[in-house]
């Protein structure tokens, strides 16, 4: 009888031992797990990864566990179109949690499981409450590393893509630029040319070494251009300290005004010498005979009045007129 006693109680220890232990257990794997508990309702575009049991982390600590998933969502409770799975997470009531807080479900490692993490919370918004909605996002994975880096390499691609026609449309004008006969080709083989003549031009027996040579004997200082700028210079000194050329330019200038008194003698000198090379031309025999030939101002006698002067004098008085209109002319100057 006190065998089966012992035994009971071995019984009752182990179990009790048994069941303290799991309690500590579940009590440092799911903190909160007898305390307060809240449901809020994570979506996501796929639950792919996530299996139910999966940690629910707040800044990378431990407060929750994935307690449902549901997908698809019916279209009507989707916060947006394309957000297709849920899943219902239970987290402790001490956990701090505010309504605008930022959900990834994310892994740790290369070969851990997916977590839920919250993180970047809001503390104004306030402290979330059970069956609260989240829209949570997805870690890149190596697919969507690799879809977003093909994104971004196709610009670079199509750019390099247009850099490499460039390139060889530049190669085709080389070569077209280059190939025997060009335009390229013909002018380098000119300026070859002109590189040698002008070595040719420039050498000590060129052309321009001997014009150098010619300027320097033709400004030397015992040049025949030396000389006459000496002489020059001399003559000109001389003009310069003579004082008669200023006597004799007051007598040409005096000669001049005399001749310009006499211009109107002259025109009537040249108005018969006129008259009578036009009587020789026309009528020669007036020469010998008495002349019947009749001039203006012998008509204009005529006509007028009784009393008109005779041709010479009329002439005189003209000749007189245009004296002292000469003289005038010459006192305005």
């Amino acid at each position: 009888m006190g065998l089966i006693r012992n035994e009971l109680r071995t019984g009752v220890l182990v179990l009790a031992s048994f069941i303290v232990l799991a309690g500590i257990l579940i009590f440092l794997g799911a903190p909160g797990f007898f305390g307060e508990r809240r449901v809020l309702h994570v979506y996501f575009d796929n639950a792919n990864g996530i299996n139910i049991g999966a940690p629910v982390m707040l800044y990378g600590r431990r407060v929750g566990h994935v307690v449902r998933l549901v997908t698809p969502v019916p279209e009507k409770d989707r916060p947006k179109p394309e957000l297709a799975a849920m899943v219902e997470v239970s987290i402790s009531g001490e956990a701090q949690i505010y309504n605008k807080q930022r959900v990834m479900m994310m892994q740790y490692s290369l070969l851990s499981e997916q977590v839920i993490d919250f993180t970047d919370g809001v503390e104004e918004s306030g402290l979330v409450v059970s069956s609260a909605p989240f829209i949570g996002e997805r870690q890149p994975g190596l697919n969507d590393v690799g879809q977003r880096a093909l994104e971004k390499l196709d610009p670079v691609a199509a750019s390099a893509a247009d850099a490499m026609q460039g390139l060889r449309q530049v190669c085709d004008n080389l070569n077209r630029l280059t190939k025997e006969g060009s335009d390229a080709a013909v002018g380098l083989a000119e300026f070859r040319k002109l590189g040698e003549n002008l070595s040719t031009f420039v050498c000590p027996d060129g052309a321009l070494c001997q014009m150098v040579e010619n300027v320097k004997e033709m400004t030397g200082k015992n040049s025949p251009l030396s000389r006459t700028l000496a002489n020059t210079e001399n003559f000109t000194n001389t003009l310069a300290q003579n004082r008669d050329i200023a006597v004799t330019l007051r007598n040409f200038r005096k000669t001049s005004e005399t001749f310009r008194c006499l211009t109107p003698g002259i025109d009537q000198t040249v108005r018969n010498a006129e008259r009578f090379t036009d009587t020789i031309k026309r009528q020669p025999w007036r020469l010998i005979w008495p002349s019947t030939k009749q001039y203006p101002e012998d008509l204009i006698c005529k006509t007028t009045l009784p009393g008109c002067p005779p041709p010479h004098a009329v002439a005189a008085k003209e000749k007189r007129v245009k004296e002292k209109q000469g003289k005038k002319r010459t006192r305005k100057k």
